[in-house]
């Protein structure tokens, strides 16, 4: 059997990650981000944040945006 490299087995094991407006001032990864900011989640992390409202809905999401390296 061949081992898989291991840089492979990380790029499979990263999360989608989607950009997320935010309704009202929200702190996040450490930083203090302004209503109106857009930040990167994962999709559980944009569940929560919609269910606090923190995140009007779920159309000011853009899904699967595809997050910069």
């Amino acid at each position: 059997m061949s081992k898989q490299p291991e840089t492979a087995a990380k790029q499979a094991a990263k999360p989608e990650l989607h950009k997320v407006k935010l309704a009202k001032p929200h702190k996040h990864a450490g930083e203090d981000h302004p209503k109106g900011a857009t930040i990167t989640v994962t999709a559980p992390e944009r569940d929560f944040l919609i269910r606090a409202g923190v995140v009007a809905t779920p159309e000011t999401t853009d899904a699967a945006a595809p997050a910069a390296e």
